[in-house]
């Protein structure tokens, strides 16, 4: 339910916060008080299009924030949150800022999220009824999720079971499907796999070959320079008599050697002595390695080509196979298994293509016994919604539920399914979704709502104006049916009925104060004395007096003991 609401510099509110209930939560007000300002705040939370023109006059972005107390068990609003990433505990925290600029920045529980995330939360956790469009009602497939939960569990174990055997005789199909749908499709399967296994199996592929002649075409294609330079090393460290002039070697040698004579002048050039022999030593290691290097680098003019033509190979399979040899090795090992699955898949093919036929006769006959209960359910709800809608005023409404036969049975049966409604007498039964009247379609909601409560579990209902062109009994009957609808969900309702009002958990009163030159919005939380003046107020159309503040007291009385009545009936059954 909808537990908290702050707004921020949006149209005529300046900073409000509101706590709101459960049971059925009402605000009332002077016309023009600011009442669907609230109503727009909420839009915005169910991920509505804003307009910077909403933003408050001198300020440059307006905040929307919203509150909810969620049930852990509410399975369509855990998959959403699941499906975008996001965590929930006990409250969901959704808000909306929007700005002159042109930025919206939408967060739930703190995370930016774009404004087709707020939409889908919006379309699960509240259904706002009225002069708006965000209700789930007129959306054709809420239509079959709520006949077959009205239906019970008859109806709904007949779905189960159709879903579970549309399940089967996909899960067969696909099976079937892999193996070839045909000898001649199997024996296409069957010669593209033995081409392409073959083709990788004769390259005969090795993961650590390509590296390596990567390496020794490397060195090839750069031979005249690594001979060049290790025989300079060569001849310059170790060149000998060879060498156009002594070597590196040489002269360390003659240097030693010219030390070691003066050793016995003075014994201090001992330590300079051994280094100069462990130096000479060294050199003459690297100049006996270096020879072996240049007898190693060996060169044949046809293995150049003999490399680039393997390497070729590599490339080429693994730009059709995989984007390593590990993955083209097991593109291989797949396409064997697959030619061995194919070669002993004709029989098995013939047993699925069985299976499949036995199970889609299943399916047929038990998709007709969920039609057939479908309607039986619809002649009853249809029945349901006629006699409410007779008690909200409207005793020559006409309300059906539309099948539309489907030509092929999918896992939800044979037929689509809409709820229609004509308000008069001679005019054709349309979709909800093209219902003109806002009084109307709110009454129509009401009663779908009160009859489908506990089969529709989207928490918090907001019902704007619903008394708009109704009173004396109708009124009195929908605030009956509102405050009933209200013992299983969250209800807020905009009115200007003194009976909504008073059939109300919660009263709130919305008006307009002046301050500093500009006006502002408040809401005030109504109770006791402040409550009977305001309903006084709204049954004498703003003037109060003793007798309509005695009939207030009566009104609340009345509704108060109705409630209690009705708990206690609740709790008899």
């Amino acid at each position: 339910m909808l537990s908290y609401l702050h707004m921020q510099n949006f149209a005529l509110i300046d900073n409000l916060s509101l706590e709101l209930f459960p049971g059925m939560n009402v605000f009332t007000g002077e016309t023009g008080a600011g009442k669907s300002i609230l109503i727009g705040a909420i839009n915005l939370i169910l991920g509505e299009r804003a307009s910077s023109e909403q933003i408050r006059s001198g300020s440059e972005q307006a905040l929307i924030e919203a509150v909810f107390i969620v049930d852990d068990k509410y399975d369509p609003l855990h998959t959403i949150m699941d499906e975008y990433g996001l965590t929930i505990s006990e409250e969901l925290i959704i808000s909306r800022e929007i700005s002159r600029s042109g930025r919206n920045t939408c967060r739930v529980n703190g995370r930016i999220v774009p404004l087709g995330t707020l939409k889908e939360l919006g379309n699960v956790l509240v259904d706002l009824h009225g002069q708006h469009s965000h209700q789930s009602l007129l959306k054709p497939e809420k239509h079959f999720l709520l006949l077959d939960e009205y239906g019970g569990d008859e109806l709904l174990t007949e779905k189960k079971r159709l879903a579970e055997l549309f399940a089967n005789w996909e899960r067969v199909r696909q099976k079937l499907k892999s193996l070839g749908i045909s000898r001649e499709e199997r024996a296409r399967q069957l010669e593209l796999l033995r081409y392409q296994s073959d083709e990788i199996n004769k390259a005969e592929l090795n993961p650590g070959e390509e590296e390596t002649l990567s390496q020794r075409l490397l060195l090839l294609n750069n031979m005249e320079k690594l001979l060049s330079m290790a025989n300079r090393a060569y001849a310059e460290i170790y060149g000998g008599e060879a060498a156009a002039s002594s070597s590196v070697f040489d002269r360390i040698t003659a240097v030693k050697e010219e030390m070691s004579s003066l050793l016995k002048i003075d014994d201090k050039l001992e330590p300079f002595i051994s280094i100069l022999e462990e130096i000479a030593s060294t050199l003459a290691e690297l100049g006996h390695d270096l020879y072996n290097y240049l007898d190693n680098l060996t060169f044949f003019p046809e293995e150049v080509e003999e490399i680039e033509s393997r390497l070729e190979v590599y490339r080429r399979l693994k730009k059709k196979y995989g984007m390593t040899v590990e993955e083209v090795l097991s593109f291989a090992e797949k396409c064997s298994e697959e030619i061995a699955e194919l070669e002993s898949s004709e029989e098995a093919a013939l047993l699925l293509e069985k299976e499949m036929n036995n199970l889609w006769q299943e399916i047929e006959q038990c998709a007709s016994i969920l039609t057939e209960k479908r309607k039986q359910t619809a002649g009853i709800l249809t029945k349901m919604v006629e006699g409410v809608l007779g008690e909200l005023g409207m005793e020559n409404a006409q309300f059906s539920v539309k099948f539309a036969e489907r030509e092929v049975a999918s896992r939800h049966g044979k037929e689509e399914i809409e709820f229609l409604f004509s308000a008069n007498p001679g005019e054709p039964l349309k979709p909800l979704a093209r219902i003109i009247s806002a009084g109307e379609m709110a009454r129509v909601m009401l009663a779908l709502k009160s009859i489908l409560a506990e089969q529709d579990h989207i928490p918090t209902l907001i019902f704007d104006e619903i008394d708009s062109g109704i009173g004396g009994k109708t009124i009195q009957k929908v605030a009956e049916k509102m405050s009933r609808l209200s013992k299983n969900h969250q209800v807020i309702c905009v009115t200007h009925s003194p009976q909504l009002a008073g059939a109300a958990d919660h009263q709130f009163y919305i008006f307009k104060e002046i301050t500093g030159g500009r006006t502002t919005t408040c809401v005030s939380y109504l109770q006791g004395e402040k409550r009977v003046r305001e309903i006084a107020r709204m049954l004498n159309g703003g003037v109060t007096s003793e007798i309509t503040r005695k009939h207030a007291e009566e009104l609340l009385k009345m509704y108060k003991i109705a409630k209690e009545q009705e708990a206690w009936r609740q709790e008899q059954e």
